[in-house]
């Protein structure tokens, strides 16, 4: 595992951010990228302490690809100094003032957005996990309300104020404006995505915006473009009761959101979610969702990623009882053995008391008969 220091001249015992950073990066800048850029800061303030990509992955709930993605996106911004070894991994990190960093005249620095890396590989990233361009679309207000009086528009916000069941706050519809104008998304390819999300119990903004952000790395362009993906996301559902052994059942809402869970919050692989409906039925005999998630829970709690991640843990785990089964039989030889033949009541014995209780009787009983 590789590690890095992260260091800083803010002062130490406290976390300082800067204005600067507040006012001019923050408002631009990805949630994600913020989340792990603050995290980054209160690291640097132990400068002895070394971190991993992973270490940070696990302490922000993301992934490494996630860590390093926001890592380049600070550091193209010029607010994070990267340092890397010949084989270009991560060997420090620094922090610049943020006042400074922005103040090159004439330089404009912004990152550029990413390729699309999932469209390239031919799949469809996760929803919450959507390979993101590192440069986020700022709408003006003025091209705003440019857009509220389209009549397509208007159309478009009643429609989801309908699916979302509740009127549109203003986070939301700059959202369903960003769909728009920053990823070119058309008013029905809008309307089928949000119809997707609420009808699998989807209905928050941000969730809606992950698929969004997966559709269009994925090069998803109308509807029937986005159809096609969803089906072969679907499948996975079915590939889900299969291993349970239900074959002739559609996912309810309750069910879709339980394996939305497994595989879009936890992220498991399907050979993961295999693995647990093997165990559930193995253990309970029966297709229970409920058995499943409770095994794939502790999983996720435990940290367990891949498959190997749990046959390593099973394997610590069979050397453990190995290793007890054996104390327990050494221990059981030392014992009287068990069973029904053996299950009495030890008694011990003063035989010089019975021997001289025995006498006692047949003297008595001698004087008796003469």
């Amino acid at each position: 595992m590789n590690t890095f220091k992260i260091s800083s001249r803010y002062p130490q015992d406290v976390t300082i951010l800067s204005n600067a950073f507040l006012d001019g990066y923050m408002p631009q800048a990805n949630g994600e990228f913020v989340k792990i850029y603050l995290y980054l800061l209160r690291v640097s303030q132990d400068p002895a302490k070394s971190v991993s990509l992973s270490q940070i992955a696990d302490r922000m709930t993301c992934t490494e690809n996630d860590v390093l993605r926001a890592v380049r996106y600070w550091e193209k911004t010029g607010l994070l100094i990267v340092e890397t070894d010949e084989k270009k991994n991560i060997a420090g990190i620094a922090f610049a003032d943020p006042k400074r960093a922005g103040s090159e005249e004439g330089q404009d620095k912004r990152p550029a957005p990413e390729k699309n890396i999932s469209a390239a590989r031919g799949t469809l990233a996760r929803p919450e996990e959507p390979v993101r361009k590192e440069e986020p679309y700022a709408l003006t207000e003025d091209r705003m309300a440019e857009l509220a009086v389209r009549e397509d528009v208007q159309e478009l916000l009643f429609i989801a104020e309908k699916y979302m069941a509740r009127p549109l706050t203003r986070t939301d519809q700059q959202k369903i404006f960003y769909f728009l104008d920053g990823l070119h998304f058309s008013t029905d390819l809008i309307d089928y995505l949000i119809e997707y999300c609420v009808s699998r119990g989807h209905k928050s903004i941000r969730y809606i915006e992950k698929v969004a952000l997966a559709w269009h790395d994925a090069g998803i362009k109308t509807v029937t473009e986005a159809r096609e993906s969803t089906g072969k996301y679907h499948k996975e559902y079915y590939d889900i009761f299969k291993a349970l052994g239900v074959n002739s059942h559609n996912p309810i809402t309750a069910e879709i959101r339980i394996m939305d869970k497994w595989l879009v919050t936890y992220g498991f692989p399907m050979d993961v979610i295999t693995e647990a409906c093997t165990r559930t039925i193995l253990n309970t005999a029966k297709p229970t969702l409920g058995y499943a998630d409770g095994i794939l829970t502790n999983w996720w709690n435990s940290g367990f990623k891949t498959l190997d991640d749990i046959k390593a843990q099973d394997a610590r785990h069979d050397k453990g009882k190995g290793s007890g089964n054996a104390r327990s039989s050494q221990s059981k030889k030392s014992r009287t053995p068990s069973g029904s033949f053996y299950n009495f009541e030890q008694r011990n014995y003063d035989y010089q008391s019975l021997e001289a209780q025995l006498l006692n009787m047949d003297t008595m009983s001698g004087d008796g008969q003469e």
